[in-house]
């Protein structure tokens, strides 16, 4: 009777291993390239809630948590619900006859590029604090290989966004340079790798920003891009109250060796960068 039992459930495991796969590769033979911009007298500016349409190929949707200056703060919406469960089920968001699913990371977006690339489709007035708990507890490793290659895949398509958002914020063109590179300290990366929610939290892609610093985590390094104002001034920079950099403020200032496989959230609360007058 128990072996029975068990060649149930391990069917009933593979063949929704299968249409997981089936949806993942679906997708995937979907995307193209092209993005199409909003003609100039349509584009209409984000407002908190709005839920955008991304005109690519597949079109993606994007609702707006928060405005900071002139940063969108998103999470990404997906109708391939069953792509996007993680170890908690996500809030459902329903419009007419559609329903949409969050995904579980966060993209920075500058204004200016929300109205280039997207139009408003609806706005939510409610679940919104729902939203932003799951994003914030949702772990994405070891949720399943098709579900984990989703998630990546998406966050793929919105990154371009989301890193111009970021140096379209705190840089000009004119300004861009090769910035300062450092090593992150090794004492902070064996405390870190020993921080069970940083482990269980990592997320595909990651960007935060704080008072005069805006930061991506890309391919084993953390970029600081600090703002505008602040170059050349005389700074210190310091993670976990242990100064990482002290001197005068480069454009960017990049940190290699950093550890891997889990979230920077910390980052936000636990990074200061403060300016000394002149």
């Amino acid at each position: 009777m128990y072996v029975k039992k068990e060649v149930i459930y391990l069917k009933r495991r593979k063949m929704k291993s299968n249409i997981l796969e089936i949806l993942y590769k679906n997708y995937e033979k979907s995307i193209g390239k092209e993005i199409i911009e909003v003609k100039e007298e349509n584009r209409k500016p984000p407002q908190e809630g709005q839920v955008r349409l991304f005109f690519m190929t597949p079109p993606e949707y994007a609702l707006i948590m928060k405005l900071e200056g002139n940063l969108c703060i998103c999470v990404p919406l997906t109708s391939y619900i069953h792509l996007t469960i993680t170890n908690i089920y996500p809030p459902l968001v329903e419009w007419r006859d559609k329903v949409f699913s969050p995904l579980p990371f966060w993209v920075y977006i500058n204004s200016k590029l929300v109205e280039k690339y997207s139009v408003p489709v609806f706005k939510l007035n409610k679940d919104i604090d729902k939203i932003t708990e799951y994003v914030k507890k949702a772990r994405t490793k070891g949720i399943g290989k098709w579900r984990e290659k989703f998630i990546k895949k998406v966050a793929e398509r919105f990154k371009d966004f989301n890193l111009s958002s970021l140096i379209y914020e705190v840089i000009k063109e004119e300004m861009m340079e090769e910035g300062i590179v450092i090593s992150f300290p090794k004492d902070l990366k064996e405390e870190l790798t020993q921080r069970e929610e940083l482990l269980l939290a990592a997320k595909p892609l990651e960007s935060y920003r704080g008072k005069n610093w805006l930061g991506v985590v890309e391919e084993g390094r953390l970029v600081i891009y600090l703002s505008e104002n602040i170059i050349g001034k005389r700074v210190k920079i310091s993670l976990r109250g242990k100064v990482i950099f002290e001197g005068k403020a480069p454009v960017k200032l990049i940190v290699e060796d950093i550890p891997r496989g889990i979230s920077y959230s910390f980052l936000e609360g636990e990074l200061d960068v403060q300016v000394f007058p002149d």
